[in-house]
């Protein structure tokens, strides 16, 4: 594995690929050889967010770097977006942009190494990867951490909370965060955005508590939310959950899009957070408090 290629794309995991072997049937010209490196790993290897690098024979001076940023389903066929970077004695080349599909036991479209050969794909997918940087930036990973300062606001809510509530919010939020490793300061973002520290409020539609969960979600979580302690955990762990589903991987923001208006429709509305006034304000509203520790 290569940790300090030149090509420093964060946050990016680094894949090093030295060859990719395979048989002689049609990989017998370069091309051949590529197209089956690509599918190779776009089928098997690459996860969101990880980059490889590798060389054909051919190809002495060059490296070629192949990064996925999204993976999503599209009118039935399964999409991975991608950038490549050519790095050529030592230099590298400015990133290709670009999608690649297959349909079910199909080979994978072709993967473009030239912004010449696919100009529209090109400017369509680039402005799609900042458009998704863009979401969160200025914001610190969602994973936990035991080190972190509450924002002023949060810290004064939570503290009146506890004295009217009577309950030990602080350390029940980070129990929490910590079993389902998500960063506290981002629940308690959301518990003060939901029910402000509320443990008994209810929603016009019937949602519970402090994660404001509805009695259905409650139950595939399989907790009692009418408790605060399990009404936590179950909020946190499906926050955790939207979090870590495809074309989400990561990304706060539409994590909090999904929490809030269903992965469903942020998945029809292209991995975007979906147009709707509540999720809109909903999102930003959270990710303001969170980027303020």
């Amino acid at each position: 594995m290569k940790r300090n290629n030149p090509l420093v794309f964060q946050p990016f995991l680094f894949l090093f690929i030295i060859t990719l072997f395979t048989g002689c049937t049609q990989l017998c010209t370069r091309e051949g050889r590529l197209q089956h490196d690509t599918d190779y790993l776009l089928e098997e290897q690459l996860h969101d967010g990880e980059v490889a690098a590798w060389q054909v024979p051919e190809e002495p001076d060059i490296e070629r770097n192949l990064a996925v940023f999204l993976t999503c389903t599209e009118k039935e066929k399964l999409c991975r977006y991608y950038f490549t970077v050519l790095r050529i004695n030592g230099k590298n080349k400015p990133r290709v942009f670009g999608r690649s599909c297959r349909k079910y036991k199909k080979s994978w479209e072709t993967v473009y190494w030239q912004e010449s050969l696919a100009p529209a794909m090109h400017k369509r997918i680039k402005s799609r990867y900042f458009e998704l940087q863009g979401f969160n930036k200025n914001a610190p990973p969602a994973d936990y951490v035991t080190d972190y300062r509450l924002p002023s606001l949060l810290l004064q809510n939570v503290t009146k909370a506890e004295q009217k509530y009577r309950l030990p919010l602080t350390s029940m939020i980070d129990n929490a965060s910590k079993k389902n490793h998500i960063h506290p300061v981002l629940i308690h973002a959301m518990v003060n955005t939901e029910s402000s520290y509320n443990p008994k409020a209810r929603s016009y539609v019937g949602a519970i508590g402090l994660m404001q969960l509805m009695p259905g979600t409650a139950g595939d979580l399989g907790v009692n939310p009418n408790i605060p302690k399990q009404n936590l955990d179950g909020g946190t762990r499906y926050i955790r959950q939207q979090l870590d589903k495809p074309g989400i991987k990561g990304n706060i923001a539409l994590a909090l899009a999904s929490y809030n208006a269903g992965y469903g429709n942020v998945r029809k509305h292209g991995y975007q957070v979906p147009p709707f006034k509540e999720t809109k304000n909903y999102v930003e509203k959270i990710m303001t408090l969170y980027k303020s520790q």
